[in-house]
């Protein structure tokens, strides 16, 4: 369940920006030749609803309709008294509640014509298909048959790819939240849990919904990023993986940490990772990496958007070919782990990918 305020601010999120996304959205259905597109959400996988209507629910699970006209209809899990709650902080057309969700979808969607008795095929698209819970698949289903529902991920994933304003300045917005929260690590913490207490602090204050956090307690006797179920001693040295939300908008950042101040190594090594991040372009999904400094070795690297049901996806990495081309103006996280000479270092640049020609644009201070 979140824990953080999830609110709708129409100044940063204005109702037109949700609005030409649906339109978007309907304007390829009707190219596809779709009758209508399933968005499903729940804590884990909340990524396309929230990027079309505004809604990330705190608990349970809901399905988002988008038919060829008008705003998404919701169909909830949820009861009925949160309803209110929902209108309020999401620009739908309608919420229906739904304990059976996906029984309910087929009800609903066959009062809107699909699949009626006069014998046509319904073709309904599925934003991660491969992902729908079976508990919802099955009676769509045995509604409509199984080769009536398609596969909309691609599709999807090609309008999400190039961030508008909205998303881009939440980005940036949820970067400065982790930065300063990273920042506000106390100096001389002993413990992990200080350090934990410390960040999510700070991010929670400045309005963050998700905070998830990873620590290497001591860096330098083992680099591997863990979630803390307990508490630990920390080291001469550690490290700090923050992921945070901020209005649906997902970053991840990193802060190194050594008792005797920060190494001139770990400084060269974070101008040396965003000269990587500005290399990225719609060309260029893998990072064009210049030799590491000191002599020491790039050990792995992630890049991550969200192209699917997921707030981020790793799409390119040190140990797979890219798995989804890039876009110019699409929103990214590239991080990476090194070997230095004096002990490994962890870091990672937000960013906005350049179209062809150009850098790409770190979204960090």
């Amino acid at each position: 369940m979140r824990r953080g305020l999830i609110s709708w601010s129409r100044e940063e999120v204005p109702q037109a920006i949700l609005e030409a996304r649906v339109a978007r959205l309907q304007q390829a259905m009707r190219e596809a030749r779709l009758d209508a597109v399933l968005a499903y959400t729940s804590f884990a996988q909340p990524a396309p609803v929230q990027w079309l209507t505004h809604f990330v629910p705190y608990w349970s699970e809901a399905l988002a309709v988008v038919l060829p006209h008008g705003a998404p209809t919701l169909l909830a899990a949820l009861t009925p008294r949160v309803h209110p709650w929902i209108r309020e902080v999401s620009h739908l057309g309608e919420v229906v509640s739904a304990p059976r969700l996906g029984e309910k979808t087929g009800e609903f969607l066959r009062e809107q014509g699909l699949g009626d008795s006069s014998g046509g095929k319904a073709r309904i698209g599925v934003i991660g298909l491969d992902g729908l819970p079976w508990s919802v698949g099955e009676p769509l289903v045995k509604a409509f048959g199984e080769d009536s529902l398609v596969d909309a991920s691609a599709l999807y994933a090609q309008l999400r790819q190039t961030a508008d304003r909205a998303e881009l300045d939440l980005a940036k917005r949820a970067t400065a939240i982790g930065e300063a929260a990273l920042l506000a690590i106390p100096a001389g913490a002993t413990r992990a849990a200080e350090v934990l207490a410390a960040i999510e602090a700070s991010a929670r204050r400045a309005g963050a919904e998700e905070v998830l956090l990873r620590i290497a307690p001591d860096f330098t006797r083992n680099a591997t990023l863990s979630r803390m179920e307990g508490d630990a001693p920390l080291g001469e040295r550690y490290a700090v993986e923050l992921s945070v939300a901020y209005k649906g908008s997902w970053v991840r950042v990193n802060r190194c940490v050594a008792s005797g101040g920060e190494p001139l190594s770990w400084q060269t090594s974070s101008r040396w990772l965003t000269d990587a991040a500005a290399s990225l372009s719609v060309a260029r999904a893998a990072p064009r990496f210049a030799d590491v400094p000191g002599g020491g070795a790039l050990n792995a690297w992630t890049l991550e958007t969200s192209v699917g049901v997921y707030p981020l996806s790793v799409v390119a990495a040190h140990d797979r070919p890219p798995v989804a081309a890039l876009s110019a103006g699409g929103l990214a996280v590239l991080s990476v782990e090194l070997a230095l000479p004096d002990g490994p270092w962890r870091g990672s640049v937000p960013l906005a990918v350049a179209a062809d020609g150009r850098e790409s644009i770190s979204l960090a201070s």
